[in-house]
């Protein structure tokens, strides 16, 4: 394949090695949402709801990363479970989830982006437009909250958001004291 794509389309070894590179980082991360999937499959609209919340904020906002694939789909396991079977159990009534969502809009904003050392450092303009596009994610959420009545999605919504908030927070922190790049830490997704 490397010889098809450096004869036929004059791929350099550097391209070659991003291609590979970009499709084992999507079967990695589309086998864990597929395993992750069959499990919440009695649940599915809500899990498939609640990775696209994350998945939005996500690639706004950065976070934790591991270095191991069996490490990353557990962390990224538990952070989807404790979203929709553990923290709905927590009742919090609809004037503090808007609170809190404020202060996620707020924290997301002014501690995001954090990357992975993998990852190249962002300018400027685009750490600007990525926490932008946090705020607007998590300030949309909070418009939905608002409007919308209380059900199961709307709350494991809210649950990720809380959770993308905390994990960004510990990278952050991690990140400041040097441990972030040194250490396995993780990934969510």
């Amino acid at each position: 394949m490397q010889e098809f794509l450096k004869e036929q389309y004059q791929f350099s070894d550097f391209q070659i090695a991003q291609l590979a590179f970009t499709f084992k980082s999507l079967g990695s991360e589309l086998s864990k949402l597929l395993m992750m999937g069959i499990f919440f499959h009695n649940d599915l609209g809500r899990y498939v709801f609640a990775v696209t919340v994350m998945l939005l904020l996500r690639t706004a906002t950065g976070g934790l990363h591991c270095k191991k694939y069996i490490t990353c789909f557990l962390v990224s396991f538990a952070y989807i479970f404790l979203a929709l079977m553990v923290l709905p159990l927590i009742e919090i009534n609809k004037v503090f989830q808007l609170i809190f969502l404020f202060i996620c809009m707020l924290g997301n904003y002014y501690i995001g982006p954090v990357t992975s050392k993998v990852h190249r450092p962002l300018n400027e303009k685009c750490t600007k437009r990525v926490k932008v596009q946090a705020f607007i994610i998590i300030f949309f959420y909070l418009t939905l909250t608002y409007i919308v009545p209380e059900n199961p999605y709307i709350t494991a919504g809210f649950w990720v958001i809380i959770l993308n908030t905390l994990q960004l927070v510990a990278a952050k922190i991690l990140k400041k004291k040097g441990e972030y790049y040194e250490r396995e830490t993780c990934k969510i997704f």
